[in-house]
């Protein structure tokens, strides 16, 4: 009994460290909008500031059962989706538009790994923490270690601690592992990017759970995803789904990848930021 009420005390302290350091660290790195990056008020714990909410807005339904881009019906599959067989269901926050677009940019090429909390939070008050209830691990799509090494971060990992952080699912970061460096994905149609991805990654450790959610940025073809969830399948898992901040909409006749529709925002300048 006196064992359990010292864990609680150890808790507490912990937590009210925290709460002091996070205070101490708003006060030098004082908090920003993640969209226009204008400085938020010191209480303010919101991620978009007044003036650009709204500009981050989630999918609305109906959306493709697969990749999870808008769609013309609920529960159903989107053209493209139809035409080519996936294995694997994805879910998607929001659409890969001008705003998003330049929000993602900033978390992966520009120093600003603190997004993840800010994105994980938005993703999470879209689609309620029951979105989460059957997942029992969490793992991120890995990176190149030299190429993680270069930018300082992966941000699949990022996102994935940031999830876990707020819903208390386990991340697991040595059950994936990306063993071979591959030429960029844009430009390459859906045969090529598979083509591009053999042997790209390996089953790092015996998998122990059997219910996973893949997290990554960018749903663009769902190759990469596709490779992922096979391995942990065939690695013993039995059900495996992915969780993306945002999804790429593909015209109807796409042939390539440089034909996906970034959507545009005529009430957001992204040359302002």
């Amino acid at each position: 009994m006196e064992q359990g009420n010292g864990k609680r005390s150890g808790v507490g302290i912990s937590k009210t460290l925290y709460q002091l350091v996070d205070a101490a660290l708003c006060w030098v790195y004082p908090p920003r909008c993640m969209i226009c990056t204008n400085i938020q008020p010191q209480n303010d714990k919101k991620w978009i500031c007044e003036n650009c909410n709204g500009l981050l807005t989630p999918i609305a339904p109906p959306v493709c059962v697969m990749c999870g881009a808008p769609a013309e019906e609920e529960g159903g599959q989107c053209i493209l989706c139809r035409r080519r067989k996936r294995e694997f269901s994805n879910t998607a926050v929001f659409v890969y538009d001008d705003v998003v677009r330049e929000v993602i940019h900033r978390f992966k090429y520009k120093g600003c790994p603190g997004y993840a909390r800010g994105f994980a939070q938005l993703a999470i008050d879209y689609l309620g923490e029951g979105f989460f209830e059957s997942v029992q691990a969490l793992v991120a799509v890995p990176m190149y270690p030299p190429k993680k090494r270069r930018r300082g971060y992966n941000q699949a990992e990022k996102l994935a601690a940031a999830f876990s952080d707020i819903t208390g699912i386990p991340v697991l970061y040595d059950y994936l592992r990306r063993v071979k460096d591959t030429k960029p994905q844009a430009g390459l149609t859906p045969a090529e990017r598979a083509n591009n991805l053999q042997g790209a990654f390996s089953l790092g450790k015996p998998v122990k759970f059997k219910s996973f959610l893949l997290i990554d940025d960018i749903y663009t073809t769902g190759e990469t995803l596709d490779v992922c969830a096979n391995l942990l399948m065939k690695g013993g898992a039995g059900q495996v789904g992915s969780l993306t901040l945002a999804v790429a909409v593909r015209r109807e006749k796409q042939h390539r990848p440089e034909d996906i529709e970034v959507y545009s925002s005529p009430i957001y300048d992204n040359t302002s930021i």
